[in-house]
């Protein structure tokens, strides 16, 4: 994103004001007096015009040079908003729809300190669409799930910044947040969350949770971070199997422990009707047995 303040000699130390809170807001800056508009053939000031997507304009007299009204012309044509204080130019050019007429420059100043925000989440949106579009990625959940899958950050974010919801899902639906368990991708998952993941979502294919497929894979460490997270520890797959049974299944003495210490029920039944503490028992598990009783 480019600024460009064009101001008027009398509007020079609101120009630099306006720049420091652009810049605040790690914008990129120039400023240009109209007077210096008249030398359209200099190299300076050809690069700032050609650059500029954004434009303020402050200068509220009317216009005398030809150059500078076909300067405000050229602007109206390739910036994506330009913002002004009202004179004889913007009168003319107010049904625009890149077009902000202001009268006084205190109504300009709280304008621009109120749409900011917004300007820079559009601005960031539009580059990440751009972005995927010129590297031939497609904007859909199972090319999202892809990059989920391979902890790829860069690509995810800008997934995200382009506007891809985060607890969208694969074709076969499966949420974002197990693609990453599955893929044993625990910076993944916890980024996930972050940017608002439900925890509790269940896949559509097996009927699990996040904390479901983490102790499936045996993976100690996304099933700790997911129960610390308070996940979910009583649903049920398609299986009929809950996370506790499939830790008894999964013989490992740590996951039981931490979901035995989370609150897991070990005298819930399975479609089979046998609850984990069961299972623990009939196949001899005696320290798992210790730990679920």
């Amino acid at each position: 994103m480019e600024w460009l303040i064009v101001y008027r000699s009398d509007y020079k130390n609101d120009a630099v004001n306006l720049k420091q809170m652009l810049a605040m807001n790690k914008m990129s800056v120039s400023i240009l007096s109209v007077e210096k508009l008249v030398h359209l053939e200099d190299e300076d000031v050809n690069e700032k015009i050609k650059s500029a997507t954004h434009c303020i304009i402050l200068d509220d007299r009317l216009l005398s040079e030809e150059k500078t009204f076909f300067f405000y012309g050229y602007l109206i044509g390739r910036a994506k908003h330009v913002y002004s204080l009202k004179n004889e130019w913007a009168s003319s050019m107010e049904f625009f729809k890149n077009v902000s007429i202001f009268v006084g420059l205190k109504k300009l100043m709280q304008n621009l300190e109120s749409q900011i925000p917004s300007i820079v989440r559009e601005e960031i949106s539009s580059d990440s669409f751009h972005f995927l579009f010129n590297n031939g990625i497609p904007f859909t959940a199972d090319s999202f799930a892809m990059y989920v899958a391979k902890d790829n950050r860069e690509v995810c974010e800008h997934f995200v910044n382009a506007g891809i919801d985060v607890n969208c899902r694969t074709s076969d639906g499966t949420p974002m947040l197990n693609v990453a368990t599955r893929n044993e991708q625990l910076d993944c998952v916890k980024w996930l969350l972050e940017q608002g993941a439900n925890i509790d979502a269940i896949s559509n294919d097996r009927g699990y949770s996040a904390v479901m497929d983490a102790v499936w894979k045996k993976d100690y460490s996304i099933a700790k971070f997911l129960v610390e997270k308070q996940a979910n520890l009583d649903f049920i797959g398609f299986d009929g199997q809950n996370v506790l049974v499939l830790a008894v299944g999964s013989s490992s003495l740590e996951l039981c422990e931490l979901l035995a210490k989370a609150g897991a029920n070990p005298n819930v039944k399975d479609k089979m009707g046998m609850s984990a503490l069961e299972y623990a028992k009939l196949f001899k598990k005696d320290d798992i047995v210790k730990v679920l009783q």
